[in-house]
């Protein structure tokens, strides 16, 4: 399956509207357990494919997270983000909507282990440094390709 077809489909049993709906460079914030019941890479690389600028979750499976790391992709885990972000959209939560695009601005600063939602400050864990160094390299193959001089 290449990336584009990918990105034609990603969420699409979760959410057919997902892929109409969102666009590269939007962050994606989930709930806990994120990606819990995949084991494949494609579950991060999907939402690579379509543009998908990280996910922060209150937690993930951890096979997730080392599938995303791998692969590059940024994976945060910040509870009290997620939490105040499901109160102020709980009436849509509680009406059952699938995937809830408020258009609002999130700034991250991995630096300082913050995000920054409508003016609230919440802190997470930086990522160490393996996740790190994989990230910047753009997932594990392109690092040992870069160690090898390949």
């Amino acid at each position: 399956m290449t990336p584009e077809m990918m990105a034609d489909v990603v969420m699409e049993n979760y959410d057919p509207t997902f892929v109409s709906r969102t666009r590269e460079g939007d962050i994606l914030v989930g709930g806990w357990n994120f990606g819990t019941g995949s084991s494949r890479e494609q579950a991060a690389t999907a939402f690579q494919a379509k543009g998908i600028a990280m996910v922060i979750a209150g937690s993930f499976s951890q096979t997730y997270l080392r599938n995303a790391f791998n692969n590059g992709f940024v994976c945060i885990a910040c509870a009290d983000l997620v939490t105040r972000i499901k109160e102020i959209h709980e009436d849509a939560v509680g009406a059952g909507e699938a995937t809830i695009i408020p258009g609002d601005e999130l700034e991250v600063d991995f630096a300082s282990g913050s995000a920054t939602y409508r003016g609230e400050v919440f802190r997470f864990s930086p990522l160490g440094s393996v996740p790190q160094s994989l990230v910047v390299a753009g997932g594990i193959e392109n690092q040992v390709r870069e160690r090898l001089n390949l």
